[in-house]
């Protein structure tokens, strides 16, 4: 189990070749990262996949490349769907102020030579090819809207690129395959993946199962598979946009993870609408516009917030939604299936099971389960069935569906080690604020939604009084230090430097949201082993503070 803190870069797991974590051991690390400081991102090895191209990714751009004579300055990106290939291209033709090329094109085997159904089905890809300053609108793109290709299906397709045709529209970059002597690999995962992807799907239908008396099982056919927890929120929120998006608007409510108002608001609607706080005051607003006239199409919440832990009123929410008939989607990746029953009151709930679903930081993956007793449970299983493709990769699937065998014990151990030590931190002097869900105003929520056997959680936030005892506590902690949480050792991050870096101003000003604040996903580690740690790094704090 990692223990300890690492080096600038190393990959967090530091042994798996498919690590979605990286090591920022220093608070300047991440702020210069945050920044987007360059001298600093080329010492990363890896980083979580939205936010940077796994070394296998970097290999297949550069093969593509390669294959269609590119110019040094044109860069690559790459998707497992079209469908996601040209919302990129799209997301950076709106962008820019020139007549660059930002150009599409598809790799695939041709039919005579694939050996096997699957691999005609997985190795193929699609790419999007731009200038080199047009990089921020191609990184933009393939963060917010999520849908980039994961590392094991990149070596997948570069094991078979030799063996691959291009096709485009335009006609330099349709090329043929560079190899046709050789035999093409057979998939590792037998003939088909439906039985991996129906077992997760059903593990997913069980764990996300409501308790209350009416609700029902789950139907596997009501949970739907993504390649990442971004991938299934963008989908969902474009889904609900309607065809005519004049006088359509989207509802944020509460301070959300930093990707997903961005996400929504490049999903199609005329407006988006933020209330920062996610509290009564904001609802007794959102009910007043509505009961004007207002008519939103749906409301995307958090259950509780990332990284402010709050919670919010989702009876009431549930109530407005059915007077004024708009969509309610919840996140529930903080709050997990095994400690909150959330999904009566909302109409689709979203999870990144990324986090403790997976609990190993190796795999990604995202899943939209569909309330079947939601008034629109009909037309979104209609649209849902009729839209989603599946692109989550077989061995990512593989990977999931092993990883979360022990999810409902992890999430336990977890949210035990995360009350304890959000409690030790409530006591010590030198912090303002712990943000965590017995500890914020919305809590009697919380307690609301818990499940009768469930905690509070794995992930904690604090604010130190001082500015400089955060950074001194972040740089002195004996931990992993790094973006995600949810996984099972602990990691520790100075939240807003990384993901407001370039509107910290702002992000304090609107959400609340302190420049300085730790964000803590606590593990399965030890618990007095932990506190000691914590301890320790407390010590270096006292002494700072007694200069």
């Amino acid at each position: 189990m990692i223990s300890s803190s690492y080096p600038l870069g190393e990959p967090l797991p530091p042994t798996d070749p498919h690590a979605i974590s990286v090591s920022m051991p220093e608070w300047e690390n991440v702020a210069s990262i945050g920044a987007f400081d360059q001298s600093v991102i080329a010492k990363l090895k890896c980083n979580y996949p939205r936010f940077y191209q796994h070394a296998i990714l970097r290999s297949l751009n550069e093969a593509v490349l390669e294959r269609v004579c590119a110019s040094d300055t044109t860069r690559c990106r790459i998707f497992p769907s079209e469908a996601g290939m040209k919302r990129c291209a799209e997301y950076i033709r709106q962008r820019i102020y020139d007549d660059s090329p930002i150009q599409e094109l598809s790799f695939s085997l041709p039919q005579k030579q694939a050996s096997s159904d699957q691999n005609m089905i997985w190795a193929r890809f699609n790419a999007v090819l731009f200038p080199e300053k047009h990089r921020q609108y191609a990184d933009g793109g393939w963060d917010y809207i999520g849908e980039g290709m994961s590392s094991r299906h990149a070596e997948f397709c570069l094991e078979r690129f030799p063996f691959m045709e291009s096709t485009s529209s335009d006609i330099s970059l349709q090329t043929r395959a560079t190899s046709l002597k050789q035999t093409i690999p057979l998939q590792s995962w037998g003939e088909s993946d439906i039985l991996i992807k129906n077992a997760l799907k059903a593990t997913i239908a069980k764990y996300a199962t409501s308790q209350k008396p009416g609700q029902g099982m789950i139907n596997p056919n009501d949970v739907f598979l993504y390649p990442r927890g971004m991938s299934a929120i963008g989908a969902a929120a474009r889904l609900l946009a309607p065809s005519l998006t004049s006088d359509s608007e989207a509802v944020i409510f509460g301070w959300p993870y930093s990707s997903t108002p961005k996400c929504v608001n490049n999903s199609g609607y005329e407006r988006l609408t933020f209330y920062y706080q996610g509290i009564a005051e904001e609802l007794d607003q959102l009910e007043e516009l509505l009961s004007s006239g207002r008519r939103i199409t749906c409301l995307f919440c958090e259950t509780p917030s990332n990284p402010l832990c709050s919670t919010p009123d989702l009876h009431r929410l549930r109530r407005l939604a059915e007077r004024y008939q708009f969509i309610v989607v919840c996140d529930e990746t903080i709050g997990t299936f095994i400690n909150l029953d959330v999904l009566p009151y909302c109409d689709i709930l979203i999870t990144s099971l990324t986090k403790q679903f997976s609990g190993e930081c190796n795999v990604m993956g995202g899943s939209v389960v569909l309330n079947a007793k939601s008034r629109f449970y009909d037309e979104l299983q209609t649209k849902f069935n009729n839209s989603h493709e599946d692109v989550l990769f077989p061995l990512d699937a593989k990977v999931l569906l092993a990883n979360c065998l022990e999810f409902p014990n992890r999430v336990k151990r977890a949210s035990r080690n995360g009350l304890a030590v959000a409690n030790f931190f409530s006591c010590q002097s030198c912090i303002e604020n712990v943000y965590y869900p017995t500890m914020v105003t919305s809590a009697p929520l919380y307690e609301r939604y818990r499940r009768p056997s469930g905690g509070y959680g794995c992930l904690l936030s604090l604010v130190f009084k001082r500015a400089e005892s955060a950074v001194k506590f972040y740089n002195s902690v004996d931990c992993c230090k790094g973006p995600t949480f949810g996984t099972n050792f602990t990691l520790v991050l100075p939240y807003s430097q990384l993901a407001h870096g370039s509107e910290l101003d702002w992000a304090e000003s609107v959400g609340h949201l302190a420049k300085h604040i730790v964000r803590i996903g606590v593990g399965i580690e030890d618990t007095e082993i932990l506190i000691s740690k914590f301890s320790r790094a407390l010590q270096e704090v006292e002494v700072l503070e007694m200069e």
